[in-house]
């Protein structure tokens, strides 16, 4: 399950690798709280 959660995290990282990741990571948490 770790492996696939990183594998995932690697992908959006590459994705989204212009953007600011902090506030993108804070705009999904705010939207889908755990």
């Amino acid at each position: 399950k770790m492996f696939y959660l990183h594998l995932k995290e690697t992908e959006y990282r590459f994705n989204h690798r212009n953007g600011n990741l902090y506030l993108d990571l804070l705009k999904l948490l705010r939207n889908n709280p755990l």
